[in-house]
């Protein structure tokens, strides 16, 4: 099942019903049967490889507090069993491996085994869960049963947001009793729907057809699909986070934040502070800070080294494809400037007016965030070239540029895409420039029906139902 799918949407209500009836110490048997009946509908053979993970990773835990002498053994095969197999799930999936013939020609679809089975997610979770236990920052679990739900919990399986298992487990056991939690979670869905239905799958054919076309477009054009791109992609992946946490809110469990508005960031390091917030975090606790401490004596060059190693494993997390390289060099290009810089942009920070620095510095971020976007929606590295070529030319060409303009990027002249066009650049801004009032959860009331009356209004008569339950993230 995805989260959009009928079968789930239907689900969820009566599965969150059912969980009102339950005494609170037994809900974790409702979550569990739940989050595999999630997975198993969706592709069985996730459910083999979930069940195979989490119990040598729940085993590996327990080892790793019992066994003390050969305990940094122990946690070193294990990292280095879940790196491999996180590997083995993107070498097999590039598909110009002889792995991957290997496997095609023997009639044996590992990857789709594991590329629809969350794995990218939940293995990183494995591996953070047992760094943990190996460091003494917390005890292993006992219960293969609550480990179980932490690794399969249905509303985070596929994309997160990643979790910590003690602080998730604790609340299963003794979930909210907060009635105003289902108003929220129930707010969270509808606003997820709409922003996927209503922006993302709007936004959808115009990023298509700039980045499939190709060459002959032209730069205005060229930078107008990067940037489109990047707003349908947080629009897409911060509509899964919040069906994600409002279905577990549901359920009376609090999931972690991913996005804090990240398009109001006056830097790319902040950038990254409000972007996929669970990952960056479990970045920065796993390798950012362990290898900045260790090379400390280094000063200045510790915390260079330690942007690069991160954003490389970032790339490399996302895929092994040349264009994934190329986005997390140049993140480290621009995340290294601003550290070597940090004092003189302080230093201008100051002499400007706050209302003239702060857009100046947002609108900067902005676009370079959607300059390495380019690299990272491109299909392959022929393609990328020819859209990084045509950003040299000028942006501007004749006196009817913006008739044509806006014509080429709509995917033709007609009236009706035209319109559809307009439409969804008028949903996209409005929602941008009023997102905060928009996301803000209301109790129930007057404004609260009339706000999700006029938002599900929204979803079927503006909604794009073709593509609906296809998620950008879900491919990584």
């Amino acid at each position: 099942m995805h989260f959009l799918s009928v079968p789930f949407l239907c689900f969820l209500p009566v599965a969150g019903l059912l969980s009102c009836f339950l005494p609170f110490k037994q809900r974790w048997k409702l979550l569990l049967i739940v989050s595999l009946l999630f997975i198993g509908l969706w592709n069985p053979g996730a459910m083999l490889v979930l069940l195979l993970s989490s119990l040598f990773t729940f085993y590996t835990g327990l080892l790793i507090e019992q066994n003390r002498k050969f305990r940094a053994g122990v946690y070193l095969l294990s990292v280095t069993i879940q790196v491999l197999s996180l590997f083995l799930l993107k070498y097999v999936e590039s598909g110009s491996t002889g792995l991957h013939f290997l496997f095609h020609e023997a009639g044996f679809r590992l990857d789709l085994i594991l590329y629809a089975a969350g794995f990218s997610f939940y293995t990183l979770q494995h591996i953070g869960y047992i760094t943990e236990i190996y460091y003494l920052r917390s005890e292993p679990e006992k219960n293969p049963l609550d480990f179980l739900l932490f690794s399969s919990f249905f509303a985070k399986f596929s994309s997160g947001p990643l979790e910590q298992a003690p602080q998730l487990i604790a609340q299963f056991r003794k979930p909210s009793t907060d009635l105003t939690l289902i108003y929220e979670g129930i707010q969270r869905v509808v606003l997820g729907i709409f922003k996927k239905m209503v922006l993302a799958d709007r936004l959808s054919p115009a990023v298509a057809h700039v980045f499939e076309a190709g060459q002959g477009q032209g730069s205005a054009i060229t930078v107008a699909g990067a940037c489109l791109f990047t707003v349908q992609l947080y629009f897409d992946f911060s509509a899964y986070s919040d069906m994600a946490i409002g279905s577990a809110k549901i359920f009376g469990i609090r999931l972690t934040e991913n996005f804090d508005r990240p398009f109001l960031s006056t830097s790319v390091s902040e950038f990254w502070r409000r972007w996929h917030i669970s990952l960056i975090s479990w970045f920065s606790n796993y390798i950012y800070y362990p290898l900045v401490f260790r090379l400390r004596r280094y000063k200045g060059a510790s915390v260079l080294a330690g942007i690069l190693v991160t954003f490389l494993l970032s790339g490399l997390w996302h895929g092994l494809g040349f264009t994934f390289f190329i986005w997390s060099l140049l993140h480290i290009c621009f995340l290294c400037f601003e550290s070597l810089t940090k004092n003189i942009r302080l230093n201008a920070s100051r002499r400007f007016p706050t209302f003239i620095y702060k857009p100046f510095s947002t609108l900067i971020t902005f676009l370079l965030i959607c300059f390495s976007n380019l690299f990272f929606r491109a299909p392959d590295i022929t393609v990328a070239k020819q859209l990084f070529l045509q950003l040299q030319g000028p942006l501007f060409l004749s006196k009817g540029f913006m008739e044509g303009f806006l014509s080429i990027l709509a995917g033709g002249g007609y009236q009706e895409v035209l319109f559809n066009f307009y439409l969804t650049l008028m949903f996209t801004g409005g929602f941008l420039i009023f997102e905060k009032h928009l996301s803000k959860p209301l109790l129930p009331g007057r404004g609260l029906f009339l706000r999700t009356f006029f938002l599900v209004t929204l979803i079927f008569v503006c909604g794009i139902f073709k593509q609906a339950e296809y998620f950008i993230y879900q491919q990584f």
